[in-house]
């Protein structure tokens, strides 16, 4: 079977477990797409590409353990004695596992760089592939993934993992302290907070503790219930392999009625659309952070075009406080609607689409041999830019390029500049 079947049934798979509502955490959702045709005389040349890792398992050991402890030392209904031996399931996949990838994010990456080698055809030359991944070991595996893709290419494949304390392209949301300030501050805390203690949390919370306990939990614990239970659902379905692997089957979403899931996601990704989407304002510190990521892939672009850089590609797999803020700073626009209420961003920003596992931003420069063309593709689906064109979405790369440095300088950067400096001091 080929591997694009495999994930597709896959994903099939993950569907029919009533998959939904799981935000950052949602597994790749690629769907066949219809590509405008690309311009006569013009083809593919180089290929510019910013990657999520892919599905995986839980960062570090915390929601499962907390509720399997809980569950251990309760009395509980017949509902909560189901959870609980899945809960005890799910450890024991984790076991050894934090931080991994799953296998079926490997199996997204590797379908993701298929398709782009054989869209992309003639990008690839075997002129060389240049990687870069974070120190983190899910963006290396995920670049595993994707090159499994590249398997008999014949151009040297040049890694790059950056150090920790200067990352500043892939990781640059660890470096800056005013966004670390503006992250812990109040201005994300009163928001998410309304929503937390809206009554509708409360009352979620206490229904969920009543399907699984026999005896009433204090508030405290049952909010603390709901939201472990929340983070084993949303993971759940990145580990559908390991499960047939093991041969066993969870369903943590047997806790929760529909209503309940959609608000529960409503303000897990609350969090994310104010800490890395546009938030209350597209050009604030959550999006300005990404100039250095934005910087390199118009520098490495043009290094591309005219010849400086000798590569077919340029590959980074970062994380997804990477890819939101640069689909904002690029002025994507189901990236780049802010909200002024928390209670209504979700109607213009989906986690679910611009950030899942494995989400990414592809840069494909096209050539006749004499003009060079860009169309961009968020998770494979083609986007408008800020730019004008008469032949969408395909954008004549001079004014692409004049239009991002341009916006760049307005924020304070320039090429050459020192991005750590940059960091260190954007307020």
């Amino acid at each position: 079977m080929s591997m694009y079947k495999i994930v597709f049934f896959l994903l099939l798979s993950v569907t029919a477990v009533g998959q939904n509502y799981t935000g950052t955490k949602t597994p790749y959702p690629f769907k066949q797409a219809d590509y405008t045709p690309v311009p006569k005389g013009f083809s593919a040349a180089y290929v510019n590409y910013t990657g999520r890792h892919g599905a995986r398992f839980m960062t570090k050991a915390g929601s499962d353990v907390k509720l399997l402890a809980l569950l251990n030392k309760s009395q509980l209904t017949a509902l909560g004695d189901s959870i609980k031996v899945m809960t005890a399931h799910f450890l024991e996949i984790e076991k050894d596992n934090y931080e991994n990838i799953s296998l079926l994010g490997d199996a997204e990456q590797h379908a993701i760089g298929s398709r782009l080698r054989e869209r992309q055809a003639s990008a690839f030359k075997g002129r060389g592939l240049s990687i870069a991944v974070t120190h983190k070991k899910r963006t290396r595996q995920s670049a595993d993934g994707f090159l499994k893709a590249f398997a008999d290419y014949k151009g040297k494949k040049e890694f790059k993992i950056v150090q920790d304390t200067n990352e500043n392209v892939l990781r640059f949301y660890d470096l800056s302290p005013a966004y670390e300030a503006y992250k812990d501050g109040k201005v994300i805390a009163i928001r998410v907070d309304s929503l937390r203690n809206d009554p509708r949390s409360q009352k979620i919370a206490s229904d969920i503790s009543k399907r699984l306990f026999k005896t009433t939990l204090p508030e405290k614990d049952q909010a603390a219930v709901a939201e472990w239970l929340y983070d084993l659902y949303s993971i759940q379905f990145s580990l559908v392999m390991e499960m047939q692997q093991a041969n066993v089957h969870f369903d943590f979403g047997k806790a929760f009625t529909k209503e309940d899931l959609q608000w529960l996601d409503k303000i897990n990704s609350a969090a994310d659309f104010l800490e890395k989407g546009a938030g209350l304002d597209t050009l604030g510190i959550q999006s300005r952070i990404a100039a250095p990521l934005l910087l390199d892939l118009v520098t490495s672009t043009d290094a591309l075009i005219r010849g400086k850089l000798k590569k077919d590609a340029v590959l980074r797999f970062s994380h997804a406080e990477a890819i939101a803020p640069l689909a904002t700073l690029m002025g994507i626009p189901e990236a780049s609607m802010p909200s002024a209420s928390i209670y209504d961003y979700d109607k213009y920003w989906k986690a679910e689409n611009i950030i899942p596992l494995s989400a990414n931003i592809q840069w494909v420069i096209y050539s006749n041999g004499k003009q060079f063309l860009i169309k961009v593709l968020l998770n494979e689906r083609e986007v408008a830019l800020p730019v004008k064109t008469t032949n969408y979405p395909y954008y004549k790369w001079e004014e692409v390029k004049t239009y991002y440095l341009s916006k760049l300088k307005k924020i304070g950067v320039k090429p050459g500049d020192d991005m750590h400096k940059y960091l260190l001091n954007v307020k």
